[in-house]
């Protein structure tokens, strides 16, 4: 497990198990929202967004977070590992209803210094709660024959359709961490 993607609706956990694995596998992380929005909430231009992406990607180790379709031959393609955090819709749009609201509130700075507002939140079809909805049954459809198609066959797949479920999938999986625990080595810094 080298290079990683995780994917999933928003709410469903990506940055948290992204950053998990950062943490226990010594992989450099980026949330690909980062790589999109520029500030202002202004998207990247798309041959600048694939750059991006592309420089992340030729790397020999990293973990990336999302579901970009602009981008998803580069990651699926140059990833060993792939992670679907699949949770029910109730689930996430709970969570990232929460998670909007603190950005809000906190005025804590997301995406390249970008604010959460409330419009941002739930207003239209391009808001966090409409995004979602619009696209969390598209994806669940989509994502089963993509991963089934040959040219994914190389990918290492999980998909986890609770929080028991990614909870046990982290238990189950042997990090460097973990195995110099059981080894008696120390572990390497990062």
């Amino acid at each position: 497990m080298q290079r990683v993607a995780v994917i999933g609706p928003s709410g469903s956990g990506k940055t948290t198990l992204g950053r998990w694995i950062e943490s226990n596998f010594a992989l450099p992380f980026t949330d690909l929202d980062d790589a999109h929005w520029r500030p202002g909430w202004i998207e990247a231009p798309l041959d600048e967004f694939r750059g991006e992406v592309d420089r992340l990607t030729v790397a020999s180790r990293w973990v990336l977070a999302g579901n970009y379709t602009e981008v998803r031959d580069l990651v699926w393609a140059r990833a060993d590992t792939l992670v679907w955090l699949d949770l029910p819709l109730a689930q996430v749009l709970w969570r990232s209803s929460l998670r909007g609201l603190q950005h809000w509130w906190t005025r804590a700075p997301i995406c390249n210094g970008n604010r959460q507002t409330l419009s941002k939140i739930v207003n239209g079809r391009d808001s966090l709660i409409g995004y979602t909805l619009l696209t969390f049954n598209a994806r669940r459809r989509e994502w089963p024959a993509l991963l089934a198609d040959f040219a994914n066959g190389h990918l290492e797949r999980s998909r986890l359709r609770s929080q028991a479920e990614i909870e046990e999938w982290k238990r189950g999986v042997e990090t460097p961490r973990n195995r110099n625990a059981q080894t008696g080595n120390t572990p390497v810094e990062r």
